[in-house]
């Protein structure tokens, strides 16, 4: 297997461990071929784990028995898993996705987008208040669940927010994670109605530029089927397509996401 993808894999893993575990420091799992990145709330988006390309049927049990018989989550899966491992998910309850979802990687800043919105880092509690809003209206996930975890992420300096305005009106958000040389984007969000007016890519081309750093490798990211060409327009490339396994996704979410 290509040892750069299972890199890829692991620096995911890691920056998912640290961005949705924040409120529980305790259950982070990351482990020869699997993660597990739990919030232990009744939200799948907030639990999230993984099986890279070095998984096994052992590594999908283990990943199960940390998850427990009835936690909903998010499974990310390899395409380059053989269907005996995936399909260890399907007797556990899990319902496969229709479409893929990549794993995505940037080599390189971005080029900024220049717009007219107003692009700027979440720094005071009334701007990550506005970033929750945004993110529990665009994902369709109760915002009082949101400020529980990933507000945590954000108090505690394990993750970095960005804002784009449209004049006094906030329309996008997006927040960053690091990990040793690579920059996660765990969570991109327009509501809706704000969509297709060139925010989500002025947000994140502006947030990646001045995140980046000389010590930077490359940015991360798994997107959705209704995030993945913003992402390939400002240079994102996929290195692999996971089979996305869920339980208890409602089907608004999916919705959102473009499923």
């Amino acid at each position: 297997m290509d040892s750069a993808l299972d890199r890829t894999w692991a620096a995911f893993a890691e920056l998912a461990t640290g961005f949705y575990s924040s409120a529980v420091p305790a259950e982070p799992v990351v482990a020869e071929g699997w993660f597990c990145a739990l919030s232990r709330t009744a939200s799948a988006e907030l639990n999230v784990c993984g099986l890279s390309p070095a998984a096994t049927a052992a590594s999908a049990h283990q990943l199960l028995d940390t998850l427990g018989v009835d936690q909903p989550g998010i499974v990310f899966t390899s395409a380059h898993l053989g269907t005996e491992v995936r399909g260890i998910l399907a007797t556990a309850g899990f319902t496969f996705a229709d479409t893929a979802e990549p794993l995505m990687q940037c080599l390189h800043p971005p080029k900024v987008t220049s717009s007219g919105f107003v692009i700027t880092r979440a720094q005071r509690a009334v701007d990550l208040e506005t970033a929750l809003r945004l993110t529990s209206s665009a994902h369709t996930v109760d915002v009082a669940l949101l400020d529980a975890t990933i507000g945590e992420a954000a108090r505690s300096g394990a993750a970095d927010v960005w804002l784009a305005h449209d004049g006094n009106e906030p329309v996008s958000t997006v927040w960053l994670c690091r990990s040793r040389s690579t920059i996660g984007v765990m969570e991109m969000m327009t509501p809706v109605q704000h969509q297709g007016r060139g925010a989500g890519r002025a947000l994140l081309t502006v947030a990646l530029a001045e995140t980046w750093s000389a010590t930077t490798a490359d940015a991360v990211l798994i997107a959705t089927p209704a995030g993945r060409r913003l992402y390939e327009s400002v240079g994102f490339i996929a290195i692999d397509e996971s089979v996305t396994c869920y339980r208890g996704l409602e089907d608004s979410v999916l919705t959102a996401i473009g499923q």
